[in-house]
Formats: C-alpha cells, sequence, structure tokens
C-alpha cells in the first residue's frame, strides 16, 4: 500500500473531522467527502510510517449512503470551475440531516465511548450561523470573503454561505461590495502586505455588529468603510500585524455606532466585539435551559449554586430564581466585566470555597475542566454537578476524573451545528 494506488473501500465510520474512514490492511484509511456506509474507490495520498493510518481522495462513490443528497451550497458543489477551492466548513452537508446526527451520535460512542441519551435536533439546518468570521482575500476590486480549505492556507469563497443568517450575509456581501468601491486591499499572508485581513460579523437576529481586522494601524479600511456600511450597527476595528492567523486581533475599538443586545434563553445581554455569541442560538438555548435543570426537566432549588465559565451570564440569571445565593466566575475579561466581577479562572475561584454548594454547573471551553478544576470538585462534593461540552474528548477525561465521586446519570446532545461533526452535549452527575 503506497500513496498514487487506487483502491476499493468500504467505510464505516465518521472522523471528529468529518470525513469517513475505513480499514483495509490493517490501516484506517480517511476520505474527504464519503460518508460512513458507502463503498468508494480512492487514490491514496498519503500512507503514515509511524502510524497504521492513511489518507486518500474520493474518486468515485459505488455504493451511495441512503441519505446522500445534491448539494445544497454551490460551495461545497462538485460542478465548481477547475481549481476553484471547494469550502471545506460543512463535510457533511451532502447527507441528509438526520442521518448526520445518526452518524455523529455513532461518532460519539465509538470515539469518545459517550453513550447519549438523544441528540436534540437543530429547528433549521440553514441561515442558523449567529457569528461568522471570514478570511479577507482575493484582489484588489475583487475582494473574496471566505475561509482556509481544511488542512490548508487556500482560501474558499463563502459569499452567500447557506449556513450564515442572512443578516450576516446581506451584511458580508455589502462589505464586499463596497471595498471593491473603495479598492481596499486584502492582505497577503505570504508576502504580508495590504490591509483588511478578516471580518467578523456577529447578528442578534435584526442587527449586525462588524469587526474589521487589519494588518496595521495605517488603515484604509479602518478610516474609510465604516462611513459607508449602512447595514451593521456598529463598527468595530482591530489590529493584527503578527504572522500567525489569530482572527481576533488585539483589542477592538468601536469605530461607530453601538454593540448589540442579544437574548438567549430569556436573558438579554449586551455583547461587544469579543464577546462570545453562541453561533447557533436557538440550540444553545435548548442546551442552557436543560443545564440549570435536572436531566427530567425539573426546577433545581438550594441555597447555593456555582456557575463556572459563566461566559454572559446567561445561566447565571437562569439559576437566580431558584437558588438563595448563585455564585459565578469568568476568566475572560470582557465578559467578567459585564457581569460585574474581576477575572478569575475557575481554578482559583473554587480553591477559596469553604461551603458545600448544592449544585455546580460548568460550560469550560473545548479543552475542558481538565485536572486541577475536577479536583477541586471533588474536594467540594456538591450533590450535582452538571457540565456542559463542545468538547467530547476533554468530556470523556473529566468524566473518568470525577468517577470517584460522581456517577453520570444522564448524557444529551444538541445539534447546534448541522453539517458538521460537531455537538454540543450536557452531562447530568450526582455525587455517590
Amino acid at each position: 500500500m503506497k500513496a498514487g494506488d487506487t483502491l476499493e473501500l468500504e467505510l464505516d465510520a465518521l472522523t471528529p473531522g468529518g470525513e469517513a474512514s475505513g480499514t483495509l490492511e490493517g490501516r484506517t484509511i480517511s476520505v474527504p467527502g464519503a460518508f460512513a456506509s458507502e463503498q468508494v474507490s480512492a487514490r491514496l495520498t498519503h500512507v503514515s510510517r509511524q502510524q497504521p493510518r492513511a489518507h486518500a481522495e474520493l474518486r468515485a462513490i459505488l455504493r451511495p449512503h441512503p441519505g446522500r443528497r445534491p448539494s445544497p451550497c454551490t460551495h461545497h458543489d462538485d460542478g465548481l470551475p477547475a481549481r476553484t477551492p471547494r469550502c471545506t466548513g460543512c463535510p457533511l452537508l451532502e447527507l441528509e440531516v438526520a442521518d448526520q446526527r445518526a452518524l455523529k451520535r455513532d461518532l460519539l460512542a465509538r470515539q469518545y465511548d459517550l453513550h447519549v441519551d438523544a441528540v436534540i435536533a437543530a429547528p433549521a439546518e440553514f441561515g442558523y450561523r449567529a457569528a461568522s468570521k471570514r478570511v479577507v482575500g482575493g484582489s484588489t476590486g475583487q475582494l473574496v470573503l471566505g475561509s482556509y480549505v481544511r488542512g490548508s492556507h487556500t482560501l474558499a469563497a463563502m459569499h452567500a454561505c447557506r449556513v450564515d443568517h442572512p443578516e450576516i450575509v446581506l451584511a458580508a456581501e455589502e462589505l464586499r461590495r463596497i471595498a471593491d468601491w473603495l479598492k481596499i486591499e486584502p492582505y497577503d499572508e505570504t508576502s504580508r502586505s495590504g490591509d483588511l485581513r478578516y471580518a467578523w460579523f456577529k447578528t442578534d437576529g435584526s442587527s449586525v455588529l462588524l469587526t474589521l481586522v487589519t494588518a496595521s494601524a495605517d488603515s484604509r479600511a479602518a478610516s474609510e468603510l465604516p462611513a459607508h456600511l449602512r447595514r451593521p450597527v456598529g463598527v468595530a476595528w482591530s489590529v493584527h500585524a503578527g504572522a500567525d492567523n489569530n482572527l481576533r486581533g488585539a483589542a477592538p475599538t468601536l469605530l461607530r455606532g453601538t454593540n448589540l443586545h442579544t437574548t438567549l434563553a430569556g436573558v438579554t445581554r449586551e455583547l461587544g466585539p469579543l464577546g462570545f455569541l453562541q453561533p447557533n442560538p436557538a440550540v444553545a438555548a435548548l442546551a442552557y435551559a436543560d443545564l440549570v435543570r435536572d436531566h427530567a426537566g425539573h426546577e433545581l432549588r438550594g441555597a447555593l449554586a456555582l456557575d463556572l465559565y459563566a461566559g454572559a451570564g446567561v445561566t447565571t440569571e437562569l439559576l437566580r430564581p431558584h437558588f438563595a445565593e448563585v455564585h459565578a466566575c469568568e476568566a475572560y475579561p470582557e465578559s467578567a466585566a459585564a457581569l460585574g466581577l474581576a477575572p478569575e479562572t475557575a481554578e482559583h475561584f473554587l480553591a477559596r470555597q469553604q461551603r458545600r454548594p448544592d449544585l455546580v454547573i460548568a460550560n469550560p471551553p473545548r479543552e475542558g475542566l481538565g485536572p486541577q478544576v475536577c479536583a477541586e470538585l471533588l474536594r467540594l462534593a456538591a450533590p450535582r454537578l452538571q457540565l456542559m461540552s463542545c468538547g467530547p474528548a476533554a468530556l470523556a477525561r473529566d468524566l473518568k476524573a470525577l468517577a470517584s465521586g460522581y456517577r453520570l446519570t444522564a448524557l444529551r446532545a444538541y445539534d447546534t451545528l448541522p453539517h458538521t461533526p460537531h455537538l454540543e452535549l450536557v452531562a447530568w452527575l450526582e455525587s455517590t
């Protein structure tokens, strides 16, 4: 088995990256663009010398998945002109959504030993994304707003992206049109020259907040675009002069207009340029509502609840009517300031707690709680611990670290990003 070989392969699994995989001659072979249960013809592009793994490119589908469908997006279509980069942001797009959820549920069980009770469907498979970061490329007068093809720095267009909220689509098209008219120069990462690097759009469902990220403080994009853009209620500006691909840039300045006021699960919060916004608020609201109840949907009550990684404070507010005291912690400065808190890590926050809480909820970043936080949670021994996770590998590690003091009573998944392998998870734990 070597690179260049063409082979027929039975595929049986979804990978965390959204590819399909199958096993041949003791090697796991990943094939982008294919789905589990398909038989394909594929050409090997790389065979690992250190691991029993290989990668291949799809040549033909010999037996399709029964849920396979024509691509609903022109940027994902096989019919694109030659040498036009194909967007890889939605690797499951050509599969019916119910079949996507089945493959994702199987991935959780097979890859992470996480067995969910249910996968909660998204109300809409398109137009759901409320936050979208775009890489700016192309040429002066013909800008491209898009994303990098997975595993490369090749830019694929995302004009009129199907999963973006319609307000973001309109704001992105306006930005591209006005920037072309003004002859704004896109940043070129090879020569490290140019002006506009990234654009970050957020919407509350009716208004858009736009953050322009430029390569230097001497920027025509920052000085000229805000006066001509009508769709964003606010335009912010950040400078990123480094060679890395941090899409945020430095602390932003609001050039004109206002921040957003977003409502999630009935809680309204002001949202600034760096404030966290759930990409699919409709599904996130369902998960947040479940996170603060028991797994049967009953309200929880008590004297003290702790809210770790509180973010915008939505869950903090949902808990307040039912607990005499709710203490929150948040490490990110902008979010902590909005809550009237000093930024503090969960480790430090928990280490200074002496009272046993009735409930602890936590919504950590993708890397999970980690051993320090788990150790502090075991010390406090709250009778109920409820976790929301966007990283299944980290959740699996955290559950093992907590197993000496807690048992998992329920685990539910939420299809927050249809057409991708991602699921949000809520885990209910009780002390043993």
